[in-house]
């Protein structure tokens, strides 16, 4: 955290709210704001998630490895 804050002060509160706090409000948004545009583009959503095949011409589908498993238990990945 002390890099940040040396290097990237403005970047700071955002990482001590998610790091330091545990609060997951960025990630939630992140994941809203990606739904959205995947919905726009017509393009499939999802979360965590690599273990689909499609055809090599299908449309491409936007997968968000960044909403992990400590924010939502559906990312978890089954053991």
């Amino acid at each position: 955290m002390n890099y940040i804050r040396g290097k990237y002060p403005r970047l700071y509160p955002l990482y001590d709210e998610i790091y330091n706090k545990g609060i997951n409000l960025y990630w939630q948004q992140l994941d809203k704001e990606l739904k959205e545009f995947a919905s726009e583009q017509g393009l499939e959503y999802k979360i965590n998630d690599d273990s689909f095949t499609k055809p090599f011409n299908a449309k491409p589908v936007i997968v968000n490895y960044f909403y992990h498993s400590k924010i939502k238990k559906s990312a978890q990945k089954q053991r």
